[in-house]
């Protein structure tokens, strides 16, 4: 699908370079370089996506409403640290709003996310969503994921999603390259209803989406996050999100199927993990206990009984080889595998 692009004349940088952007790569199409409001709604059926500049007087919200009212994507793109501007572009209900000082490229793959959505086909069933998350602080959720994601691949058809939006951490781990990445496979999403097959690795017998690493990138939008987990639960038995740490009240853990909390064996994790249960919006979590050393099991398992109110469903042993096989690019080790071996099982 090529996008239809109108932009908003501007005598700032970002619009030519856009277009000459554009031109060179036939990443989108330009259709059209308004200079006055109807010009874009005059030829509102030519057009995918308006892209329009806050310096421009009568881009303002009523103007962005008009837009959205016909049907067209609007990517708002405001003067670097002018907040104000920035401001009035989210309240007309821009789709995404970026600064001016973004990349071409960045700039095309915003503009791709906010082409309204391919129809989907229904289906009768969805495969589960499994989360996994941790309070602030709590490491092991990547490997935990990992670790997981292996197992369950050995009974069922399984996708594996770096949804660590600030830390995305498991290309890092795995020694893969940057790209494809979870921004290629929501455009694909965005533009054909589904995960394209060239987007996805295959590991250790499970389907995978690493993170996106692309300074300068709009961040993904919720709608964009959604669509992608959607197609995911449509293509799969299982999806299961390495989602890192989060805040309570995350939309996504709250609509999961399954989740996992990454506890860290120490009196301060402890703590941090039952602020986190303690405003827990979401299915009855799992409670995972990661740097569990030998002797102290027992205490660990009673202080996060006492404190969270939950009993650990695994104890991952603070040995050698499990802190090894983390910076390197091989699977999770197998005495981590083992302690998870019992989870979501029931």
């Amino acid at each position: 699908m090529t996008v239809r692009v109108a932009t908003i004349l501007s005598a700032r940088e970002w619009e030519p370079a856009l277009v000459a952007h554009a031109h060179e790569t036939a990443a989108v199409r330009i259709v059209l370089r308004a200079f006055q409001p109807s010009d874009v709604e005059s030829r509102a059926g030519e057009i995918d996506v308006v892209v329009a500049g806050a310096e421009i007087a009568w881009v303002t919200e009523h103007q962005i409403g008009i837009w959205k009212r016909l049907g067209l994507g609007v990517v708002g793109v405001f003067p670097s640290g002018d907040r104000p501007a920035q401001d009035a572009l989210e309240r007309g209900g821009a789709d995404e709003v970026v600064p001016d000082t973004i990349d071409a490229d960045p700039l095309i793959q915003a503009i791709r996310f906010v082409v309204p959505r391919a129809p989907v086909e229904p289906i009768d069933t969805l495969g589960i969503l499994t989360v996994v998350v941790g309070a602030r602080g709590a490491p092991g959720c990547t490997e935990v994921a990992l670790a997981y994601g292996i197992t369950r691949a050995q009974e069922r058809d399984v996708i594996l999603i770096d949804l660590d939006l600030t830390a995305p951490a498991i290309a890092v781990r795995l020694g893969l390259a940057p790209r494809p990445d979870i921004a290629d496979a929501a455009d694909s999403v965005r533009s054909h209803g589904i995960i394209d097959p060239s987007v996805v690795r295959r590991y250790q017998g499970m389907s995978l989406i690493t993170g996106s690493h692309r300074p300068g990138q709009p961040g993904m939008s919720p709608t964009m996050v959604r669509g992608l987990i959607d197609a995911a639960r449509a293509e799969g038995d299982e999806a299961i999100a390495d989602m890192g740490a989060i805040d309570p009240g995350n939309e996504i853990v709250a609509d999961a199927d399954r989740a996992i909390i990454v506890v860290d064996a120490s009196a301060l994790g402890i703590v941090r993990a039952a602020h986190l249960t303690s405003q827990w919006i979401g299915p009855t979590p799992y409670i995972v206990v990661n740097r569990v050393h030998s002797g102290d099991a027992a205490d660990v398992v009673d202080a996060v009984r006492t404190w969270t109110g939950l009993d650990p469903v695994a104890l991952i042993p603070d040995h050698r080889r499990v802190r090894e096989a983390t910076s390197s690019a091989r699977p999770p080790d197998r005495r981590l595998r083992r302690a998870l071996a019992g989870v979501g099982t029931s």
